[in-house]
């Protein structure tokens, strides 16, 4: 078996993951990424996704927004432009965001922008429940 990669997941803010891992999910901006020790060299963009990451028999998901990830070496670097741990998030209160957005958008009083706008935020608090979902399971 080969030796897992490498990992880190960097935010403006802090460092939010390193360490070795088995395998990477990301949401890159055209699709999904899978990545497994030894991948080739790629860059990509990212877009607005849970980002899965397996370590061992620990499982850790972020609600990540917009950012660039490489893999080179048996290295993987992600610069995230924006993310938050799902076991950070709380799912019921993320369940109520996306219920409401859902409501908001289908009361079909809103146009043009403001209209774009909720279909952002409904994106972003769907993104959020998803990883906070599969953290907390």
């Amino acid at each position: 078996m080969s030796e897992p990669i490498k990992a880190r997941v960097i935010s403006q803010e802090r460092v939010l993951f390193e360490g070795s891992a088995e395998s990477v999910v990301a949401h890159a901006a055209n699709g999904q990424l899978g990545i497994l020790p030894q991948h080739a060299p790629l860059m990509a963009a990212l877009g607005n996704g849970v980002l899965k990451i397996r370590s061992g028999r620990q499982r850790t998901y972020y609600a990540v927004f917009g950012g660039f990830i490489q893999v080179k070496d048996n290295c993987l670097i992600m610069l995230v432009d924006t993310a938050t741990a799902g076991a950070d998030i709380n799912t019921a209160k993320a369940e109520e965001e996306v219920a409401v957005l859902k409501t908001k958008l289908q009361a079909r009083d809103t146009k043009g922008e403001e209209w774009k706008k909720l279909v952002k935020d409904l994106e972003v608090a769907q993104v959020r429940l998803h990883a906070a979902r599969l953290a907390h399971d």
